[in-house]
């Protein structure tokens, strides 16, 4: 794919009228200069991905947030069908490439707060599977031979001498509360 792009995702293949829709509203509404190609050729490559049918339109750099919004408002405002839209630079937490906006996230305290502590629960749940499988349990006091801890007990139990909040980037806060909405 190319390697700056806009491109609209649909289940259902555009006529020739609504794909040329999708050329004019990018075309107008995207920066100028902005679109691969000269004012007599410009491109519409199509694609397939699983089922869905890709409309995409190749450019010269990434859009910007607000370019791509404004993109997204015109073409809503002239089209019934259902879609979606897609940048070269969307940040998506599943996807297989580096976080593009990891320098530029802004996170509310607060919410900051609440994630970072869930993540600590999580990685406190993921320590106690793993030794419980090399035979320990929980026990008022570290014994080796025994294999007892007396941190092998769910995070909300544990004192708070106990708690390990490891130092985590916004990046690893925002991509779990992505994989784990349903949780907040």
């Amino acid at each position: 794919m190319q390697d700056f792009y806009i491109l609209q995702r649909t289940e259902q293949p555009l006529t020739a009228i609504e794909a040329r829709k999708w050329y004019l509203i990018v075309e107008m509404l995207a920066p100028d200069g902005i679109l691969v190609g000269d004012d007599d050729t410009n491109l519409l490559m199509l694609g397939m991905q699983e089922d869905d049918y890709l409309y995409i339109l190749p450019l010269t750099r990434h859009l910007e947030a607000h370019e791509a919004e404004r993109i997204v408002e015109g073409y809503m405002r002239v089209t019934e069908h259902d879609f979606d839209i897609e940048t070269s630079n969307v940040y998506r937490a599943d996807a297989d490439f580096g976080h593009p906006f990891e320098y530029d996230i802004r996170m509310d305290e607060g919410a900051r707060e609440i994630i970072h502590q869930d993540l600590a629960r999580h990685h406190h749940n993921i320590w106690i599977t793993e030794q419980q499988k090399k035979g320990w349990r929980y026990g008022l006091n570290l014994d080796l031979t025994e294999r007892t801890h007396p941190a092998m007990r769910s995070w909300d139990e544990l004192p708070e001498g106990y708690r390990r909040v490891r130092a985590v980037e916004d990046k690893e806060l925002l991509d779990y509360y992505a994989k784990n909405k349903s949780k907040f």
